[in-house]
């Protein structure tokens, strides 16, 4: 994000292909690459989930992933202004993923904010969650160290007797945890305030360290004893009929969560860092990068966790007193596996446990402040779109303050004794579900309004140039994934999380608690109805088209101090963008019949360019211009009053 005098909130000319990439690393690469992977496929069997995992990573995720990629690099805007610019209508699936972020952040930065504390207590000898850190007989009997540090020192919660019997309150706020979540808080703001640029060199921390420190734990997890019985689990056994059997639609959903939930299309977050790409910019070969580098990151993870859980299960099966646990019951503990079992086993590290209890919990926290910096810059790229479309000066701090300030406070609900559970449920519920249900309404759209034709000269038109002199083209797969699989397979798994709760409510919590849930999801869903009620009938906004270039610079350049359009090299001749206004979208002109029906024809634009020399100056837009369009098509509509013919 670019940074003018003035501090106002603007994209600039582009961050570099370095930091835009870096940036969806950190975007992609979170806290669950961590702990919610390796509990899955501890859940479901192993290397059954591993192959479920990559199916629904080629068929569903990295596809949407290049489909928003190219639309934030296309439209240069915010999620919302590039709904607008297919429909009106569909604004309100922005403000779903708007406000589905509303109820992820607090939660995801709780996660934050138990890693940092777990943080500041590795540095205690012996480490608080051992049994040397208790007196003799003072644990509860059958409670291991772990379990009760985790449980009664940190979160304070109500037993499950008591949520089940609706014995509990919200209770009282937890102030170390409010603490830890202040901590993480602060460190967002100090990252983001100064914008996209600033944020992406943090952002070189916050992805090379995690990696370091998994190398790290890698090289000693696998030294420990039982560590090949983890890894044996981990990618040894496969049971085919947990892919097939009866409860394999549990699987499959489960892995497409994963996969989406960890790249995150449908958050609106991809588009939003790609609008502030440069318009030259290779998206589907960032699209490849990330999406391998996402999935390497968890597989490799896996290895370390389950060396860690192998060791688990061996030493707790060999010492006396313990209760012996075989792998894939460590491995499915949920929450706990992070802060619980994985606390436990990095505890039994000997000499070095204090050292790899704090490059572990480092490595959870700056995993999660990566996505934390991309859900709260789409959340500021919101705000800061809004503020600039009805002309209110606010600065990139403010914004960032204003945010930070907003989801703490919110926050502070899940530092209560009944926080944990409400993060289940929260993120059971508004997390997973609605970020289908917004991918489902992007294939829809994608399919109705953007077309593969438009995202194949999108594509060639950014990547042109020495490497690609007629451009990159996109392999047929991702438009056979986008037109028959994508959609079929996440409404699938969407039904079928529809199904299963409503047969079977979630993990048997009340039905107070259960109603916060589809409170939280529908609350997020209207938003999709509301917008088509109101917006049905509105003229569609004209879909944005690329100028045509000279090596890297544009023939036309927009200067924000005049809010006007100029030809490079004749700023004499410029124009003023349209008022923005619903009115009058114009309708795109027909072509020669020998050329489709798409996005512009870079060889049209070659022929114009050598018979014109350069393009014509360009009038004052008639009173009548009209339209909420965007600007590159106010372009478009100068040139054909200048009766210059414009391929569309």
């Amino acid at each position: 994000m670019g940074a003018d005098d003035k501090g106002e909130y603007d994209r600039g000319a582009g961050v570099s292909q370095f930091d835009y990439f870096i940036s969806l690393m950190g975007y992609a690469i979170g806290i669950g690459n961590v702990w919610r992977f390796p509990y899955l496929v501890g859940r479901h069997g192993g290397c059954a989930f591993l192959v479920a995992y990559v199916i629904m990573l080629l068929f569903v995720s990295s596809p949407c992933y290049l489909m928003e990629l190219v639309w934030g690099n296309t439209t240069r805007k915010s999620t919302i202004g590039t709904f607008k610019c297919m429909h009106p209508k569909y604004v309100g699936v922005a403000w779903a993923a708007a406000v589905m972020l509303f109820f992820v952040l607090p939660y995801y930065n709780m996660l934050l904010a138990y890693a940092m504390v777990y943080l500041v207590n590795s540095f205690k000898d012996p480490l608080p969650w051992t049994a040397d850190a208790y007196a003799l007989n003072e644990l509860p009997a059958g409670m291991s160290a772990s379990d009760h540090f985790w449980n009664n020192e940190i979160l304070g919660r109500y037993t499950k007797e008591e949520i089940v019997n609706a014995d509990f309150g919200l209770g009282g706020v937890q102030w170390h945890l409010a603490v830890g979540l202040l901590m993480v808080w602060l460190i967002v703001f100090l990252a983001l305030f100064r914008g996209m640029e600033a944020s992406a060199k943090v952002t070189y921390v916050t992805v090379g360290l995690p990696l370091l420190c998994m190398v790290v734990m890698f090289i000693r997890a696998v030294t420990l004893p039982g560590a090949s019985d983890g890894i044996q689990f981990y990618i040894g056994k496969f049971e085919v009929e947990k892919l097939f059997g009866e409860n394999a639609r549990g699987l499959w959903a489960d892995a497409c969560s994963q996969i989406l939930f960890s790249l995150s299309p449908g958050m609106g977050t991809a588009i939003t860092l790609s609008s502030y790409t440069r318009p030259k910019e290779d998206v589907y070969k960032i699209n490849l990068l990330v999406t391998l580098c996402n999935s390497a990151f968890s597989i490799f993870s896996g290895f370390a966790v389950f060396s860690i859980v192998g060791f688990m299960s061996h030493h707790r099966c060999s010492t006396e007193g313990l209760t012996c646990a075989t792998v894939d019951e460590i491995a499915g503990s949920g929450t706990g596996l992070a802060f619980v079992t994985l606390a436990e086993g990095v505890a039994q590290f000997g000499a070095g446990s204090n050292f790899f209890a704090a490059l572990f919990y480092i490595m959870l926290l700056t995993l999660g402040l990566d996505s934390t910096f991309a859900w709260v810059e789409t959340i500021n790229t919101y705000i800061g779109d809004w503020a600039q479309d009805t002309g209110r000066k606010i600065t990139k701090a403010q914004i960032t303050c204003l945010t930070a300030v907003m989801f703490y406070l919110v926050g502070l609900f899940y530092c209560t004794r009944l926080g944990m559970t409400l993060l289940d449920v929260v993120d059971h519920f508004a997390g997973s579900s609605t970020m289908i249900v917004v991918v489902i309404m992007e294939v829809i759209m994608f399919r109705l309004h953007w077309g593969w034709d438009r995202l194949q000269d999108s594509v060639t038109y950014a990547t042109k140039g020495p490497k690609f002199p007629e451009g990159r083209k996109v392999p047929l797969f991702w438009k056979i994934a986008l037109y028959y699989t994508a959609l079929p397979l996440a409404g699938a798994v969407f039904l079928n999380r529809l199904i299963t709760d409503f047969e079977d409510p979630y993990e048997n919590y009340p039905g107070g608690i259960q109603a916060l849930g589809w409170i939280s999801l529908l609350t997020s869903i209207a938003c999709i109805p509301a917008s088509m009620a109101l917006y049905w009938n509105h003229e569609p906004d004209p879909l944005p088209q690329q100028p045509e270039f000279e090596g890297d610079q544009p023939l036309l350049r927009f200067d924000k101090e005049t809010n006007q359009f100029t030809q490079r090299g004749n700023e004499s001749n410029s124009f003023a963008p349209p008022p923005q206004s619903h009115a009058a979208a114009y309708e795109p002109p027909r072509m020669a019949s020998s050329e489709p029906k798409h996005a512009p024809s870079f060889a049209a634009d070659k022929e114009l360019n050598a018979t014109a020399g350069t393009i014509p100056p360009f009038p004052e837009p008639p009173a009548d211009a009209g339209s909420d369009i965007c600007p590159i098509d106010s372009i478009a509509k100068m040139r054909r009053q200048q009766s210059v013919p414009e391929v569309l």
